[in-house]
């Protein structure tokens, strides 16, 4: 079941070109630290580390080490920089990603192994990555769409068959005034992640690694993929919502509304929108359109199941250790979390990066990536970018 939102629209705030550094890939810049929010939401990990509660039920986390077997050659590549997230081909049940430097990789339906896609564009092998992923359904066809940071690039594929590669916008494609201004004057554009949005037919991408900080619009015109239409945000420091938007996600309520919500990293908020970029209010506080997560947290993407939503971190809360945890929420309240680098073998998983769960036979797995900071590394705390895959079992 999916949860229902009460909700008011309110007007997009105004976009406009920013003067100050760019943020670089992976992590946020001094001028980005959040100050401390007025009411928080989600307060802590969870009532309990590696654990949540879903209909009274209280589930632990089983890491399965048995689940997501990789070739050798792809944990080579993944551990220099592994920065990305997965999704669920709708048609087949594999779990797909790019892992830059190797290609376009499956997990098998019953989640055993990964591979690589057969008969795959030569492109996913180069430096692309899917930072953000989605795959979603046109006319009875399935399509992969990977948000790559590495390349700077939107790279829209019919299952490894590249349909377009959408770069950076010139300054032409949208209905927003200061979004085009800020293409036109050479703005930087480094998508974080994609999702498509079914009954306005258009991808959403939200581009947070840059003064922009917006989300914008493409859609298949005569069957050629372009930017055009809506576009939407800002960064904070110029008057909009975000503080690098950096996960994007769509969560489609009861009564089949379709709510788009993005993950703002730098100061730890949900925002919510309707496809047509109108705020809505998740959390029905009177005058503040989002959900604060903890102060600390640094939200990377978002995941649904059902009622719950699931929030890798990149960094660690004062409750888990110095490492980063995904914050289980019900309602934008946390039920609790989990935290691979507690699990034996998976002490390096300190960055949360990504994660898609996925039932099957009525099981709730999740399928956990996590980011490598080269920087700790040289520093003598090791970390590296791993997928690991849990189960969620239920306990008396």
């Amino acid at each position: 079941m999916t949860q229902r939102l009460r909700f008011r629209t309110s007007i997009v705030l105004s976009c406009f070109v920013a003067t100050n550094a760019l943020a670089h890939e992976g992590h946020d810049h001094p001028h980005e630290a959040a100050s401390a929010p007025q009411q928080m939401v989600a307060t802590a990990a969870g009532p309990e580390a590696n654990s949540f509660v879903a209909d009274g039920v209280t589930y632990q986390w089983k890491h399965r080490p048995d689940l997501g077997l990789q070739p050798e050659a792809m944990v080579a590549a993944a551990k220099p920089g592994l920065h990305n997230n997965a999704d669920e081909d709708p048609e087949t049940g594999e779990v797909v990603t790019v892992v830059a430097n190797y290609g376009l990789v499956k997990l098998d339906q019953q989640m055993k192994s990964w591979s690589l896609v057969d008969d795959q564009d030569p492109h996913f092998a180069g430096g692309m990555n899917s930072h953000g992923m989605d795959c979603f359904t046109i006319d009875g066809e399935v399509y992969y769409a990977s948000a790559s940071t590495n390349t700077q690039e939107v790279v829209v594929s019919k299952r490894g068959k590249v349909i377009a590669r959408l770069e950076s916008p010139k300054g032409t494609e949208f209905d927003n005034p200061g979004v085009n201004a800020y293409y036109k004057s050479g703005g930087r554009f480094v998508p974080c992640d994609v999702v498509w949005v079914p009954t306005a037919k258009r991808l959403l991408v939200v581009t947070g690694y840059s003064n922009g900080d917006f989300a914008i619009s493409a859609r298949r015109v005569d069957g050629a993929w372009k930017w055009d239409g809506v576009a939407f945000g800002g960064r904070i420091q110029q008057g909009g919502p975000f503080l690098t938007g950096h996960g994007i996600e769509l969560k489609i309520t009861e009564d089949g509304i379709e709510t788009v919500q993005i993950a703002s990293r730098g100061h730890g908020r949900l925002y919510g929108f309707t496809p047509n970029g109108a705020m809505i209010n998740l959390n029905a506080t009177e005058g503040q359109y989002y959900a604060q997560l903890h102060n600390a947290a640094r939200p990377c993407n978002l995941d649904f199941q059902g009622d719950l939503t699931f929030v890798p971190l990149l960094d660690s809360l004062p409750s888990t250790n110095g490492v980063a945890p995904v914050m289980v929420l019900k309602n934008f309240e946390s039920t609790g979390s989990l935290i691979p680098a507690e699990f034996d073998d998976l002490q390096f998983m300190r960055h949360m990066h990504g994660l898609k769960t996925v039932r099957r036979d009525r099981k709730l797995f999740a399928i956990t990536l996590s980011w490598r900071n080269g920087g700790e590394n040289g520093q003598g705390k090791l970390n590296d970018g791993q997928i690991a895959i849990f189960e969620a079992v239920a306990t008396q």
